[in-house]
């Protein structure tokens, strides 16, 4: 009887985790479908401003950035900004991003830089295997905040007392809802003639009603910006994603062990019940 009970007891824990899973699966979904429908504005700003930037590039060429085009002939001061989830339960979410973020710094042969977390999981990770690098952390990251953290990260960087030789990021980008892959995007040294020949912009007269350079300066800025959101969206989309992935093969195993527990429970009573009979019918 002691081990019907521990079974029955096995299966309310299983069926218990098992609406927990379920219910963490449609709330994935839904994040991941209130996300998407800002995808295509972020884009749309993002691509809009790169060939904003790209046309008064042309009519500029002699412009440079102290900040975000430093001279500086060595990566003697680099800044790594890692992204990655405020919550757990996105399967190798966090985990393939972390490797990734160690590979990178093995192959770059990296020894002092600074870095910034965003994301409990990924401040986590860098306070314990580089607590001295870390000059900060961004815990909460959700669709709520992730313009305001990009705001604040651009703004850290350019006011920084430190001029910073390259700024990197390493996160996820969403490839499509089954996978996200970790990559590195460089933000500085800014390259506007790569933007120019990506962008191939027609050559337009302009009247200037402020200084070529101050308008270039905004411009740059708000470019540097634009991508910060943009890969913080990426990574935000890609976490909903792996987490609803997480949760669904977790609800399905939890299923099919649910199934073979009843199963096995079901085949334990019988046998109870007809060695009871067996006893009962023999006493006569």
């Amino acid at each position: 009887m002691s081990k019907l009970i521990q079974m029955r007891g096995r299966i309310q824990t299983i069926e218990t985790i098992k609406k927990i899973t379920d219910a963490m699966r449609i709330i994935s979904m839904s994040a991941h479908s209130r996300l998407k429908t800002k995808q295509e504005p972020l884009s749309n700003y993002l691509h809009e401003l790169t060939t904003l930037l790209a046309k008064v590039k042309l009519a500029t060429p002699t412009w440079t950035h102290e900040r975000l085009m430093p001279t500086a002939q060595y990566d003697h001061n680099p800044l790594i900004i890692f992204i990655g989830s405020q919550k757990g339960l996105c399967g190798g979410f966090n985990t393939q991003a972390s490797k990734f973020l160690a590979e990178y710094l093995r192959k770059k042969e990296l020894h002092h830089f600074k870095c910034i977390a965003i994301g409990k999981k990924a401040a986590d990770y860098l306070s314990e295997n580089h607590p001295d690098a870390l000059i900060a952390n961004f815990p909460t990251l959700g669709a709520s905040n992730f313009l305001t953290i990009a705001e604040q990260l651009t703004e850290l960087i350019v006011t920084s007392v430190t001029v910073y030789t390259s700024v990197t990021i390493v996160s996820n980008l969403f490839k499509n809802f089954f996978v996200q892959k970790p990559t590195v995007t460089r933000l500085i040294p800014f390259n506007p003639e790569k933007i120019s020949l990506t962008i191939n912009p027609p050559v337009e007269g302009y009247l200037w009603d402020e200084q070529p350079n101050d308008i270039l300066d905004k411009l740059a800025l708000q470019y540097i910006e634009a991508q910060l959101q943009f890969l913080l969206f990426q990574s935000l989309l890609s976490e909903h994603a792996a987490r609803f992935i997480s949760m669904d093969n977790s609800t399905r195993n939890a299923n099919a062990l649910l199934d073979t527990t009843k199963l096995e429970y079901n085949k334990l009573r019988q046998t109870k019940i007809t060695t009871e009979l067996t006893e009962l019918t023999g006493s006569f």
